[in-house]
């Protein structure tokens, strides 16, 4: 008796490596699938990709996984782009106003903080609070370098100085990244192009 292989074609899910990523990177650990009798009870189904519950969270994995192969720092980098940058607090005090730094990003920007001091800005002196300012601002927190100056008590030229530099190098790295990202995604059928 033969066996005769049965291809089933798929449609990715996503239209690009950017949707992707938001995606697993915001996918919500508390997002569970509805009870069976309440999907019944709603009728015709919607259209959509039905990435909720188990199955988004599967689909989330996957992605995450092919990011943490990437090199250390990339996945850092994409981390950095694509983790939410504040999470919910629920400890009502007032220092937080009900938000803090993302722990996912933050442990990203912190990482990048250091290794931008060897690679990038190889040679010179760095103060910490610099790197970590324009790090935070390559990744999106609203940060003046004029601001990060003033705090850290160091020339305004310096710090563009070092802001340029360590753009630069970060800008490659994540330029690399997004591309290998983006043929894995593309290969295991997770995107279009």
């Amino acid at each position: 008796m033969s066996r005769t292989a049965v291809q089933v074609e798929t449609e990715p899910l996503f239209s690009s490596t950017h949707a992707a990523l938001v995606f697993a990177f915001n996918f919500s650990h508390q997002a569970y699938d509805r009870p069976v009798m309440n999907r019944m009870a709603d009728g015709p189904k919607r259209s959509g990709k039905g990435l909720v519950g188990l199955d988004g969270a599967g689909q989330a994995g996957m992605i995450r996984a092919a990011v943490d192969a990437l090199g250390r720092e990339e996945a850092m980098v994409i981390t950095a782009r694509f983790a939410p940058r504040r999470d919910a607090c629920e400890c009502k005090r007032p220092c937080c106003s009900g938000w803090v730094p993302g722990r996912e990003w933050r442990g990203a920007v912190d990482h990048l903080t250091e290794y931008v001091l060897r690679m990038a800005l190889a040679g010179t002196v760095s103060h910490y609070r610099v790197r970590n300012g324009i790090v935070r601002r390559i990744f999106g927190e609203d940060v003046k370098l004029i601001d990060i100056a003033e705090v850290a008590g160091v020339n305004r030229d310096t710090v563009a100085d070092h802001a340029k530099r360590i753009a630069k190098h970060l800008s490659g790295i994540e330029g690399r990244a997004m591309k290998a990202i983006d043929e894995k995604l593309y290969l295991d059928g997770i995107i279009e192009r």
